[in-house]
């Protein structure tokens, strides 16, 4: 009876040894090189604050909405007079506007290679990095400000469009 225990002893600290053994190797020789590629800007980026209605800063005052853009395309925009298509960029859980970065400007250079036939507009909304994960108020209240948001885009392309063909 001793001699079972022992045995089933001797074999579980044997089997953690080994565990613990194929871990260490695994950590020191067991990695992947990273084959993921680093998205780079061109120029530099700019965040153009849209003028919201003061109702809508009044209500929801941490809140904002931005165009993003990089160097001659941000100041041909500076107007808002828009041609692209609107993408509307919204951070997760406690993320920065700022974000939109590194799809805004892969878009506009992808645009660029095909001589801006077509191009995006990229907007992001600065929820001021708020932590929404564990609450649900604050997601309904970024619910209804994305709205909102979405309401104020899509008269910007309502004044251009009327602006071109007039």
């Amino acid at each position: 009876m001793v001699s079972l225990a022992k045995a089933w002893t001797v074999t579980f600290y044997g089997a953690l040894a080994l565990m613990v053994a194929i871990g260490i190797w695994d950590v020191f020789f067991g990695y992947e090189e990273n084959k993921c590629s680093m998205s780079y800007m061109f120029e530099y980026p700019e965040y153009q604050k849209i003028s919201l209605p003061h109702k809508l800063t009044r209500q929801y005052p941490a809140y904002e909405l931005y165009l993003y853009g990089e160097g001659s395309y941000a100041q041909e925009n500076k107007n808002l007079l828009l041609s692209g298509i609107p993408v509307l960029f919204l951070p997760g859980n406690a993320g920065s506007y700022k974000q939109v970065r590194s799809l805004g400007s892969i878009a506009l250079r992808k645009a660029e290679d095909i001589d801006f036939k077509y191009h995006f507009d990229f907007f992001s909304v600065n929820f001021n990095e708020e932590l929404v994960a564990l609450y649900g108020g604050s997601l309904k209240k970024q619910t209804k400000f994305v709205h909102e948001c979405i309401k104020i885009i899509l008269k910007l392309y309502e004044i251009n469009t009327l602006a071109i063909y007039t």
